[in-house]
């Protein structure tokens, strides 16, 4: 039995090397959000699913994989019908094409267990058929379960939401339990703006919650709100410190009551 993760033996060089072997077997890979299986026998490749995606697709998907527990084992029997009939080499170079694609996104977040939601900000983006199509899944769902879901092939979907992400059409959801805090504005001078503080506690929880990177975003009284970088802070509970012209920007000042609300970032 071979046990690993797909962050240290990525899918394509680990498959190339079961079948080198000539092994029969399946490659469990076992993400938190779906399991993946690839059937090999006697070296080649003979079936595979991952979630509700099957053959090609289901590989495709897997390749977009940065980082997954697996294990080969070669005592799960084999599926009773093939779904692969690629030939061994035109199924890794299209896999190294495909995991070419994967890398080249840079708003996809690594966690698909994150959920996606339309955006807030208004403006216009030319929507393809691919993008329209993704658009009709995304409320309500995760990245994971849209990447199963779509009828385009998974790394079409991927680009096409790490697009979307990256234009402000969609943003990363929050998840349901984390609340939003009102806190006492503080300020502080130099050159580091567009970074807020909060006490190191509130800072701690919200990290439990959120499954990938986080920062704040800040509403003033007057209705003005601005994105920050969150940094922790001891001994400010209660309190946020913004820098004075960040401040000045919210049409606000020490003192004043702020709706602080975390929020993923879409880069990581």
């Amino acid at each position: 039995m071979l046990k690993g993760n797909l962050s240290e033996f990525p899918l394509g060089t680990l498959i190339q090397t079961l079948a080198a072997a000539g092994r029969s077997g399946v490659l469990v890979v076992q993400p938190p959000w779906l399991e993946g299986r690839v059937a090999l026998k006697e070296g080649g490749l003979y079936a595979a699913r991952a979630g509700a995606r099957r053959g090609w697709a289901a590989l495709e998907l897997l390749a977009g994989l940065p980082r997954a527990p697996f294990v080969f084992d070669d005592t799960i029997p084999l599926p009773a019908e093939p779904n692969l009939n690629l030939p061994l080499e035109a199924a890794l170079a299209r896999m190294l094409a495909v995991g070419d694609r994967w890398s080249g996104l840079v708003h996809l977040p690594g966690d698909w267990q994150v959920e996606l939601a339309l955006s807030r900000k208004s403006g216009e983006m030319k929507l393809t058929p691919v993008m329209l199509q993704v658009l009709g899944l995304v409320e309500g769902r995760s990245i994971a379960r849209i990447l199963e879901e779509a009828e385009a092939p998974p790394v079409e979907v991927a680009e096409a939401l790490d697009r979307m992400l990256g234009e402000g059409v969609l943003e990363l959801r929050t998840p349901s339990e984390m609340r939003g805090e009102e806190l006492v504005a503080l300020s502080f001078y130099g050159k580091e703006t567009g970074v807020a503080y909060v006490d190191e506690a509130l800072h701690r929880e919200w990290q439990k919650l959120l499954p990938h990177p986080f920062g704040v975003r800040v509403r003033s009284p007057r209705g003005q709100e601005a994105f920050f970088q969150v940094r922790p802070r001891a001994d400010i509970p209660g309190r946020i410190m913004l820098h004075d012209k960040d401040l000045r920007k919210l049409r606000a000042g020490r003192g004043i009551k702020l709706s602080v609300q975390p929020e993923l970032t879409t880069v990581g």
